[in-house]
């Protein structure tokens, strides 16, 4: 026997397999290879099963696949959780049979503090999206919200046949999500029942009776050719339910008997000791506070406990007392359990909320939602006044009956801070006996390992620490094989024909890197890159500055190059300390210091990329904070700043500002007022009297600042006549438009055309039209010639042209198209009335093809 066990002294290699029709083992004996011979490996024949491991888990490197076992390859029971691991909630698993799956619970998981605007987090629909054609069923356990919350967008990723199966109970919380969402289609909705086998993908299926905090939550046994798989879903062992509804040991003994070839199970609690106590423990100690009160009685709890809302409803019978329920999740789960037969309550008989001014205080029991102190639930608005449906006054006694979920320790404690403060009576705390939790203790998570001795054990539900805990659980009562995995990672698993075998049956199959979904509402879903949940973090924690610029190129005036550039920048901020204007103010230099260092040919969207870095280093600089910069650079569409900013900018302040120029600064301070005397005259501007030049500065401070930028680049005469566009006359609002002459060209508005050689002028030159530019407006009006044909909306048709031709490098505000337009039709109805030849006007056959029709 000793020989036998020990290879290098046995003359011959035994060589064993187990066949996959019989429970039995075949051998063979054969020669050992000679030393210094190779051997030939022979090619293992399939069998379409892998009896044992190719690697074990418990090996020192695991190894790492890029892709996932497919067909008959490997094991033939696989596990892949797409949520519920390493986490509290959003549980989410695929079980499968080789390639064929099925996907046990879609379930939501609730954010942190710290993912603002996120409202629910949501499993990867992209891959469930993908291996559709792989699930072939969906089995929920119960009707909780980390258990059925994301079915909404699990289902359309589905294959638009595959079944949900679900008890009776929760399948009337399923109906009324899927109503709400417009994905209801009663054909793929199936309801089983406790103990009734039914068949639902690879599976052969049978739902186990188990205890929770809600009506019908079952475990799942899992059955197949090559194996059963227990999953328990969410449970306890409650020795009195108030339902009558035990939990099933029996049924675990015979499972155990016939043999679990893997065992799935709940770690919530697993690091609480003992046991947990009855729901009717519970329902005394309920009944003992409501009969003792004198005042009004308000109870918070978890909405989805229907067991705990009878046993509110039996201590108001005994003392006479009505029921109120304020919140709308406690009227859903109490209408699908009406619907199902399992309500202790009528929602007939509630008193409603309008009507509780109507009954004497120690006649009401108010219950209500808010526990967790959610914003809106109904508690916490009450603790701070603004409840339309009941106020708090220091006559009632709160009745805490819930457990504080980690994570929203701090805002409870504010709530009932608040509560406080009114002076109502708050009755809360593990000695006080009204809550039990609604998931196993650590001493009925080791019964039950003791009870079904799987060969294989994964832990679920939980933390990782959780789950860690609970796979030495796992190991201290006996059971050889045990494992931890994470979410995407997939566990190939083989039956274990013979118990005494020391190998693992566990294999890695590979991970998937799933991404995490949010919802922001009704709406909008997506990643975390598509709902920018980081970027509202960032600017949560380091503010926000959006600085615009209105950007004047160089331009020649009067034969001279102008070599600097003029702009309008206004810097506005939100969540950023600016010590008393003076980080406003650095910011305003850093902007025109950043826009005098870009060429004067530089692109918008260059001027907009750097002024965002050097504000935003600047803020680092000053404070140690990081904003979200957002730039928007524009070209000044009239080519000049306007009359009233050229005097500014020279030091005249006593001058008259236009009217919206004005206006802008003024609505940028709402608390200032102007210290100067206004009036408004018949041209429309509004003249300033007696204003200072201290006061214009303080007002400009914040609304925008008009400073030369000096460019340190030169630019060629030809490319400043390039970027020269038109300006207005001093003294008008509205552009004054060139004349088309003769020749094609536009003349300046005063007869004269406008030259380098010029003498010095008052206005500032105007750059004409060239033959090309108006042969493409033409032909740019002529492609848009039937959708002017309608009344409206022709404006912005001529913004479209403006693009257009901005595109081509030809800077013309819409208002210029439009009247040279005019220009063009008056010219050639004069044409074609006084039947002039066609070669005297050069855009008459172009012009002839627009109007021709």
């Amino acid at each position: 026997m000793a020989a036998s066990t020990s290879l290098s002294l046995c003359p011959y290699i035994l060589c064993c397999k187990t066949s996959p029709r019989n429970r039995y083992i075949s051998c063979s004996v054969g020669s050992p290879t000679p030393i210094g011979t190779r051997r030939t490996k022979v090619p293992r024949k399939s069998s379409g099963r892998l009896d044992g491991a190719r690697k074990s888990m418990e090996d020192s490197v695991q190894r790492k696949m890029e892709q996932f076992y497919e067909g008959t390859a490997g094991p033939p029971l696989r596990v892949l959780p797409i949520g519920g691991l390493g986490e509290i909630g959003m549980n989410c698993m695929l079980v499968g049979h080789y390639d064929r799956y099925i996907l046990i619970d879609a379930g939501v998981m609730f954010p942190d503090n710290d993912e603002l605007g996120v409202q629910k987090i949501i499993p990867d629909t992209t891959f469930i999206k993908k291996w559709s054609h792989k699930i072939e069923a969906v089995v929920i356990t119960h009707g909780h919200e980390d258990h059925i919350g994301a079915l909404p967008w699990v289902i359309p990723a589905l294959d638009p046949h595959t079944p949900i199966y679900a008890s009776s109970f929760t399948m009337e919380l399923i109906k009324k999500r899927l109503k709400e969402n417009g994905i209801f289609v009663p054909s793929r909705l199936k309801v089983f029942k406790i103990r009734r086998r039914f068949k639902a993908g690879p599976f052969e299926i049978e739902p186990l009776r188990v205890t929770h905090s809600i009506p019908d939550c079952c475990g799942l046994v899992l059955r197949c050719a090559d194996g059963t798989i227990l999953h328990t879903g969410d449970w306890k062992i409650d020795e009195s339910p108030l339902d009558g509804k035990t939990f099933d040991r029996q049924f675990l003994e015979e499972l155990s008997k016939e043999g679990v070839t893997l065992m799935m199970s709940d770690s919530t609690n697993v690091l609480s000791p003992g046991r947990t106590i009855s729901e009717s423990a519970v329902a005394d100690a309920l009944s003992r506070h409501i009969s003792g009160a004198k005042g009004r009685i308000i109870t918070t709890q978890f909405a989805s406990n229907i067991h705990r809302l009878g046993s509110i409803k039996a201590a108001a019978d005994v003392t006479g007392r009505k029921l109120v329920f304020i919140g709308m999740s406690l009227r859903t789960y109490l209408d699908a359990a009406w619907k199902d037969g399992k309500a202790p309550i009528d929602p007939s008989t509630l008193v409603k909320a309008e009507d509780i001014d109507a009954y004497a205080p120690k006649d009401l029991i108010i219950v209500t939602t808010g526990s967790q102190a959610e914003p809106r639930a109904a508690l916490n608005l009450a603790s701070y006044g603004s409840s339309h449906s009941f106020k708090l006054n220091k006559e009632d006694v709160i009745l805490y009956s819930a457990k504080v979920i980690p994570g929203n320790e701090s805002r409870v404690m504010k709530m009932l801070n608040r509560i406080s403060e009114i002076g109502s009576t708050i009755v809360m705390g593990k000695n006080e006996g009204l809550h039990t939790s609604g998931h196993g203790y650590r001493g009925e998570l080791e019964e039950v390992l003791q009870i079904v001795k799987p060969q294989h054990f994964l832990p679920i539900h939980g933390e990782l620490l959780f789950l860690k805990e609970h796979e030495l659980l796992g190991k201290s009562t006996g059971i050889r094989h045990t494992t931890v995995i994470k979410n995407g990672e997939m566990l190939g698993v083989s039956h274990l024909r013979n118990r005494r075998v020391l190998s693992n049956g566990f294999s890695s199959l590979g991970k998937e890197n799933l991404q995490l979904m949010y919802s922001d509402g009704d709406k909008a879903f997506g990643t975390s890159t598509e709902l920018c949940v980081d970027e509202r973090l960032r600017i949560a924690s380091d503010g926000i500055i959006v600085v615009s610029m209105e950007i004047l190129r160089p331009q020649k005036i009067d034969g001279m190059v102008e070599n600097t550039l003029k702009g309008k920048i206004k810097i506005t901020t939100r969540c950023l300390w600016l010590d008393k204007g003076k980080l406003l103010d650095t910011l305003h230099k850093a902007a025109h210091a950043t826009l005098s260092s870009c060429p004067v040919n530089c692109p918008l969207a260059h001027m907009e990329r750097t002024v965002s870095e050097v504000l935003r280093k600047t803020v680092r600089k000053y404070s140690g904070k990081r904003p979200e910069v957002i730039a928007i650079a524009l070209e000044n569409p009239a080519g000049v700043l306007s009359d009233e900013l050229n005097e500014k900018l020279s030091g005249n302040y006593n001058a008259g500002f236009g009217l919206p120029t004005l206006r802008k600064v003024v609505d940028g301070h709402p608390r200032r007022g102007l210290p100067n005397k206004m009036k408004a005259e018949d041209d429309g501007i509004l003249h300033l009297e007696n204003a200072s030049e201290q006061s214009l500065l303080d007002d400009d401070a914040e609304a925008g600042r008009f400073l030369p930028v000096e460019d340190t680049s030169t630019s060629s005469p030809d490319y400043t006549d390039k970027l020269t566009p038109n300006t207005d006359d001093s003294n008008e609002l509205e552009e004054h438009e060139p004349e088309v002459k003769s020749d094609g060209t536009a003349s300046n508005g005063d007869g004269s055309e406008m030259t380098g050689s010029q003498p010095k002028s008052s206005k500032p030159k105007r750059n004409k039209w060239k033959p090309e530019e108006v042969k493409k407006l033409i032909k740019m009006r002529g492609d848009l010639h039937s959708r002017f044909q309608v009344v409206k909306g022709r404006m912005a048709l001529w913004e479209e042209i403006s693009t257009s031709l901005l595109e081509d490098g030809i800077t013309r505000s819409p208002a210029q198209c439009k009247s040279l337009w005019a220009s063009l039709v008056q010219k050639y109805e004069e044409c074609k009335n006084e039947k002039r030849s066609h070669k005297s006007w050069p855009y008459f056959e172009d012009m002839n093809k627009v109007l021709s029709d």
